[in-house]
């Protein structure tokens, strides 16, 4: 053999440890990019399926809150219907007011007209009084009805308002709740 050719086997003979150290530490680093892009993959399909989760969450929550708030609307509507048929049925206690004491005056006159004849005043007296008596039974009946239906309205309002300061907060947590979810920025390393 020629001396170039026995450098030569030299050279490859050394060279050869050279290249299985080089072949495998190619090899292990396709084996740990590998693991390492499997890794990756498997974590963008989780945070895929967290997204889908999230949305599916989100649109039950939005789906909650349209029921709440049509509920909370029929609720007033009910609320305003009682509050109309209290303004109603008050008014309606004004106007029986009016009327007995408009009733109440005119009696007064008959009473001052029954002065003159004595005779017809004593009879007249008496029918009066027991008219008068009534018609003060029937004011503080009215009276009574009337600051029931007082007590009522105002504990109403005070519903009407409590209810009013809830819908004021859910929709303030859920326009903080859109505000929070559009600013979050995803991240896939960890």
């Amino acid at each position: 053999m020629s001396t170039a050719g026995k450098v030569l086997v030299v050279l490859v003979l050394l060279l050869l440890p050279v290249w299985i150290i080089l072949v495998s530490a190619v090899a292990t680093l396709n084996m740990e990019w590998t693991q390492a892009l499997a890794k990756q993959t498997q974590q963008i399909e989780t945070l895929e399926a967290d997204v889908a989760k999230n949305q599916r969450a989100i649109a039950d929550f939005q789906d909650k809150i349209t029921l709440e708030q049509l509920a909370s609307e029929e609720e007033q509507t009910v609320l305003r219907s009682k509050l109309a048929d209290v303004e109603r049925a008050k008014a309606e206690v004004i106007e029986v007011q009016t009327s007995v004491q408009v009733q109440l005056a005119t009696l007064q006159q008959a009473v001052a007209k029954a002065q003159v004849a004595r005779v017809d005043r004593d009879k007249e007296q008496q029918n009066e009084t027991a008219g008068l008596a009534a018609a003060r039974a029937s004011v503080d009946e009215l009276k009574a009805a009337n600051s029931a239906l007082l007590n009522e309205l105002t504990q109403l309002r005070e519903e009407f308002k409590s209810l009013l300061e809830s819908n004021k907060t859910v929709v303030e947590r859920i326009i903080k709740g859109k505000t929070r979810q559009v600013v979050r920025p995803a991240s896939f390393v960890r």
